[in-house]
């Protein structure tokens, strides 16, 4: 199984050339021999390399060895090149900048956006971050427009964008400030987040209280991409099953909807051996250990089961860990989740 990668650091809008910019994240080997060092690659020569041994309290209660120090932290000049950061002998990200100018005016209208308190910060993102919790506004775009290009499909050409379990619309804010003129919409379940949204970005999106299971307040064929982060992976079956009619319903014809899932390598962590054993018979595993909609009710999806799920679309599309094409090249919009792209 291929090693645990995340680049927390430095997002491309952030990047001044000529200047150092800091390097942070995880690298965590899940077989074979562990990962010592980064290895930073330009132009096929090694120009830098820093330890990957530092503490990491995140994925400390993973079984696995070294877990709990598998960051790695430096500061390292970047020039408009290409760079590969590999470990091991393999390339885990594979780092460059493009069209920065364009970047970072999107960044600047994002920073200057309200920011949720760090109670509602930690609710959307699961820590309170407020500089991360911006560059996953920008980032996030930049993702979700790599994934419609497979499909075809232009971000300029996007005029109406949902959001199901939107929290306090980080991703639509990305929606909004690379072009105001969208139509967005957002729904969550958390009544409180909604509240803010309206108090604080009303005229960024339409808010919307949702409920857990459809239907929407929107027309047939209205809407030209629906993204769902985080959302069937906290959803029980039959629920899944409506909402895959559901989104089906509100989406424009050659409209798409992006939804990510616990694939492989969540079920490889997270699952005990019984539960993983039922999960390669099935396809599918369920952890009801709170409400459905919330953090404690847990799916597991293999591949071929989400493609029968999905079956109701005519084109679907897997990016196994979000990673588009091996290897990574973007920061992920559902932290390592399996992302799906219908059609």
């Amino acid at each position: 199984m291929k090693p645990i990668f995340v680049l927390d650091e430095p997002h491309p809008h952030r990047i001044h050339f000529g200047a150092p910019a800091r390097f942070l994240g995880i690298a965590l080997a899940l077989e074979g021999a562990p990962i010592d060092v980064i290895e930073i690659w330009r132009d096929d020569a090694k120009v830098f390399q820093a330890s990957a041994n530092l503490p990491c309290p995140e994925l400390a209660a993973l079984p696995i060895p070294r877990a709990d120090s598998c960051r790695f932290d430096f500061r390292m000049q970047v020039d408009d090149a290409r760079y590969e950061l590999r470990a091991n002998g393999e390339t885990l990200f594979v780092y460059e900048v493009r069209d920065a100018a364009r970047l970072q005016e999107l960044a600047r209208k994002v920073d200057a956006m309200p920011l949720p308190d760090a109670a509602r910060l930690a609710v959307t993102q699961g820590i309170a971050n407020p500089d991360n919790y911006r560059d996953s506004s920008v980032s996030g775009l930049i993702t979700t427009a790599a994934y419609l290009r497979v499909a075809g499909i232009r971000t300029q050409d996007v005029r109406d964008v949902l959001d199901i379990g939107c929290g306090t619309g980080r991703m639509l804010v990305g929606w909004h400030c690379d072009d105001p003129s969208r139509t967005l919409t957002g729904t969550d379940i958390d009544a409180d987040l909604i509240q803010w949204n309206r108090e604080h970005l009303g005229d960024v999106a339409r808010w919307e209280v949702g409920t857990v299971w459809p239907p929407l307040p929107l027309a047939d064929a209205s809407v030209d991409v629906v993204q769902l982060i985080s959302v069937f992976t906290h959803l029980p079956l039959d629920c899944q099953r409506a909402w895959v009619a559901e989104i089906r319903r509100v989406l424009r014809p050659g409209g798409a909807a992006i939804i990510t899932l616990h694939g492989d390598l969540y079920a490889h962590l997270l699952l005990d051996a019984a539960s993983r054993a039922q999960w390669a018979e099935s396809g599918y595993f369920e952890v009801a250990r709170g409400a459905e909609g919330g953090s404690g009710f847990g799916t597991f999806h293999q591949p071929q089961f989400a493609r029968e799920l999905f079956g109701a679309f005519a084109n679907v599309s897997r990016f196994e860990r979000g990673i588009i094409e091996p290897p990574q090249r973007h920061f992920p919009v559902g932290s390592l989740q399996d992302v799906y792209l219908l059609r």
